[in-house]
């Protein structure tokens, strides 16, 4: 759910049997295998992602779900509240960079087509789409983990 590429899954599967065998004097310690490989796998996963997320941030936005589930579980409870931070960073976005960023995020429309729609040229969709994606970030950031986990 969380890593949309196969490839990436399958590399920090990886990272972690490899990790596993050069720690595996410890692991009959284990007292619960299956939680210990969870655990070892979750936090692979967030190495994983904070690393990708560091090297490129305007990944950010494009792997957020865009819908969250309205069951009346401790996740859905956490998705509303990370829906309701979400709107609120979006809410402090300048409307034509939120008029963008709709387009873009939102309509799936190519950053040419959101030009044209616009009126404007392509490098100022991509000026804007990085001023959403750095002002979403500064107001997002301190609840990433969250938002991943």
């Amino acid at each position: 759910y969380y890593l949309k590429a196969p490839d990436d899954s399958r590399e920090i599967v990886a990272d972690v049997f490899v990790a596993l065998w050069q720690t595996r004097k410890i692991l009959d310690k284990v007292q619960d295998p299956d939680a210990y490989l969870f655990i070892a796998l979750k936090h692979a996963r967030s190495k994983y992602i904070g690393k990708k997320y560091k090297e490129r941030p305007e990944l950010l936005t494009d792997e957020l779900p865009d819908t969250f589930s309205a069951s009346l579980s401790d996740s859905s409870l956490l998705d509303n509240e990370m829906s309701e931070k979400y709107q609120h960073a979006l809410s402090k976005l300048p409307p034509r960079c939120a008029e963008v960023f709709r387009l873009v995020r939102r309509e799936k429309k190519k950053y040419s087509e959101a030009a044209e729609i616009l009126g404007i040229s392509v490098k100022t969709v991509d000026n804007q789409m990085n001023k959403a994606v750095k002002i979403l970030y500064a107001e997002l950031k301190e609840h990433l983990f969250s938002i991943f986990f």
